[in-house]
C-alpha cells in the first residue's frame, strides 16, 4: 500500500497513536456509535409501526414533525444547560430518557397519536444530548488530536447513515417493529453504559447568570464573530434554498428522465460515500487557510442542482453528488475544529445548539417549499435558481473577517469580554 494512502487511512500514527490512546475520547466515540444506530433505527421503526396501524405517508410525515418541533424547542435549553453541567451528566441523562421513551415502543400497537408523542420526546432528549456531546468531545482532545477526532466522528455519521437504515429495515420486516424498538433501547442503553466511567475534564469559569442571559451569552459568542455568524447563515441557507430542492427533486428526475428509481438511491449511496472521503481526506489534510477550503468544499453542492436542471447522463450526476459529499464533510472537519479552538470551552454548547437550531428551522421548511414552488416557477427554474444560491451564497461569506482563516481577530474590548478559563 502506499505510503501516503497508508497514512490517510491509519492517521493515528501521524500522532504517535495519541488518539488511539486517549481513553476518554474511545468511550465517547463508542457511544456516539451507539446513538447513532439507535437514531437511524428508530424512524425506521417507527414508520412501519405506523402503517401496521393503518396510517398513510401523510401520517408519517406528521409524526415526524414532532422531531424538528422538539429540536425548535429545546435546542437552544439544550446548549445552556450542557453549558451549566458536566456535560457527561446530561449525556447519560438525555440516554436515560430516550431509553425509557423508546420503551413504551415495546408494548406494540401503538397508534399514531403515541408514536409522535415519542419522536417528539427522543427529539428533545437530542436536543440535550448534541450540544453536550460536541462540547465533551472538544474537553478529552488535545488540539492536536481534533483534525483527526473531527474526521472519525464524520466518518463514523456517514457509515451510520449508509448502513443504519438498511439495517433497521432488515430487523423490522424480518421480525417486527417491537424487535426494531428493542434494538434501539439496546444501542441507547449502551451508549448509556459507556460514558458511565468516562472522566471529563473540569471547566470552571465564573458565577452562573440567570437562564436568558446566559443563552444571550452564547448568541454574543456568534455574533462577536463574523466567520462564525457568517458560517451558520450560509450553511442554514444553504440547507433551505440548494440541498432540500435537490433533496426533494432528484427522485423526480430520476423517473422522469432515467426512467427508474435507480439513479435516486445511487446517487444518494455515492453522496455518503464522498462523505466517507471527505472524512478521510480530513483526517490527513490540514490547509493554511481552512475557512478558504470549508467554503469552496460547501459551495461545490452547488453542482448538484446544476447537473439536475440539465441531466445528460448518470455518471455526471454521480460525479456531482460524490464531489457534494465531500466537499461538505471537508467543511465539517474544518468547523468543527475551529469552532472548538475559537469558542471558549464553557460557552461552546451554546453555540453548538446555535449552530444546530439554524439548520434545524431551514431545512424543514426547505423541504416544504420545494414542491409547491416546483410546481409554481417550474421544476428547472428552480434548480437553476437553487445552483446560483448553492455558489454565490457560501462564497460570498469569504469577504468576511475572519473566515478565509476560520480565525477571529479579537479586539481589546472582544477580548476583554471573553472570560478567562482554566481546564484542568
Amino acid at each position: 500500500m502506499p505510503t501516503r494512502l497508508r497514512k490517510l487511512i491509519r492517521p493515528d500514527r501521524l500522532a504517535g497513536d495519541s488518539l488511539a490512546r486517549n481513553r476518554e475520547f474511545r468511550l465517547l466515540w463508542l457511544s456516539f456509535m451507539m446513538s447513532v444506530a439507535a437514531d437511524q433505527i428508530f424512524p425506521v421503526a417507527v414508520t412501519i409501526a405506523a402503517l401496521n396501524a393503518g396510517g398513510t405517508a401523510s401520517t408519517v410525515g406528521a409524526i415526524f414533525t414532532g422531531r424538528w418541533v422538539a429540536l425548535l424547542v429545546f435546542a437552544l435549553a439544550g446548549g445552556l444547560w450542557a453549558d451549566r453541567l458536566p456535560r457527561r451528566t446530561v449525556m447519560v441523562a438525555s440516554l436515560g430518557f430516550q431509553c425509557c421513551v423508546v420503551a413504551i415502543g415495546l408494548r406494540g400497537g401503538a397508534p399514531a397519536w403515541l408514536l409522535a408523542v415519542l419522536v417528539f420526546l427522543v427529539g428533545a432528549a437530542e436536543a440535550f444530548h448534541r450540544p453536550a456531546y460536541q462540547a465533551c468531545l472538544a474537553s478529552v482532545l488535545t488540539p492536536a488530536q481534533r483534525p483527526a477526532a473531527a474526521a472519525m466522528v464524520v466518518v463514523s455519521w456517514r457509515l451510520g447513515a449508509i448502513i443504519g437504515p438498511g439495517l433497521g429495515a432488515y430487523v423490522v420486516t424480518v421480525w417486527s417493529p417491537r424487535v426494531g424498538f428493542l434494538a434501539v433501547l439496546t444501542a441507547y442503553l449502551l451508549g448509556l453504559v459507556l460514558l458511565l466511567p468516562l472522566r471529563e475534564p473540569a471547566v470552571t469559569s465564573g458565577r452562573r447568570a440567570p437562564a436568558l442571559r446566559e443563552i444571550a451569552d452564547g448568541l454574543s459568542e456568534v455574533s462577536r464573530r463574523p466567520w462564525v455568524m457568517g458560517g451558520i447563515v450560509a450553511i442554514a441557507l444553504q440547507q433551505m434554498l440548494t440541498i432540500a430542492p435537490a433533496q426533494v427533486l432528484l427522485p423526480l428526475v430520476s423517473r422522469d428522465v432515467f426512467g427508474g428509481d435507480a439513479v435516486y438511491g445511487t446517487a444518494l449511496a455515492l453522496l455518503s460515500f464522498g462523505g466517507l472521503a471527505g472524512g478521510l481526506i480530513g483526517m490527513r489534510w490540514k490547509p493554511g487557510r481552512p475557512g478558504l477550503a470549508a467554503i469552496i468544499g460547501v459551495a461545490l453542492y452547488g453542482a448538484v442542482p446544476l447537473t439536475l436542471t440539465w441531466p445528460v447522463s448518470p455518471a455526471s450526476l454521480y460525479a456531482c453528488y460524490i464531489v457534494a459529499g465531500l466537499g461538505l464533510e471537508i467543511y465539517g472537519v474544518q468547523w468543527l475544529v475551529n469552532l472548538q479552538r475559537e469558542i471558549p470551552p464553557d460557552r461552546l454548547a451554546r453555540v453548538t445548539s446555535v449552530d444546530w437550531l439554524a439548520s434545524s428551522i431551514t431545512t424543514p421548511i426547505g423541504l416544504t417549499l420545494a414542491g409547491p414552488v416546483s410546481a409554481a416557477i417550474g421544476r428547472s427554474t428552480l434548480l437553476a435558481i437553487s445552483a446560483i444560491v448553492g455558489f454565490a451564497v457560501p462564497l460570498a461569506t469569504l469577504f468576511l473577517r475572519g473566515m478565509p482563516r476560520f480565525h477571529s481577530d479579537m479586539t481589546p474590548a472582544d477580548a476583554e469580554a471573553t472570560p478567562s478559563l482554566r481546564t484542568p
